[in-house]
């Protein structure tokens, strides 16, 4: 278990410096110990390739882990990340609708419409 709280200012900060190793030793602690949150900010990592080889199956890994906690944001990532598809995923653009409307009955609504497509 991380020694302290997940702080996702500092690790947003570290994101927008271009600072990737510093994202990632401020959000994989936390992750591995079950944040949704930080889950979130390393399947980014994963999905971008920052810091980390881009891999398209851990991203989607991290992003799993994060929904199973209902967490919007991880809901909303998961359908994008299947309407972009690639190699290692385990689904694609067919379950982008199903994850998008998960996002929203949790409370994601960045855009009108939301879910995109629906």
């Amino acid at each position: 278990m991380p020694s302290s709280a997940y702080n996702p200012d500092e690790v947003l900060a570290a994101l927008e410096r271009q600072d990737y190793e510093a994202v990632l030793q401020g959000a994989l602690p936390h992750a591995n110990a079950g944040n949704s949150s930080a889950q979130c900010m390393v399947s980014l990592l994963y999905q971008c390739g920052f810091g980390l080889p881009r891999d398209l199956a851990k991203a989607e890994e991290w992003l799993l882990k994060a929904a199973a906690q209902d967490n919007p944001l991880a809901w909303n990532n998961l359908g994008t990340l299947y309407i972009i598809g690639g190699a290692g995923l385990t689904h694609g653009p067919e379950k982008a609708t199903e994850c998008y409307v998960r996002a929203k009955e949790l409370g994601f609504d960045c855009a009108e419409p939301y879910p995109p497509g629906v």
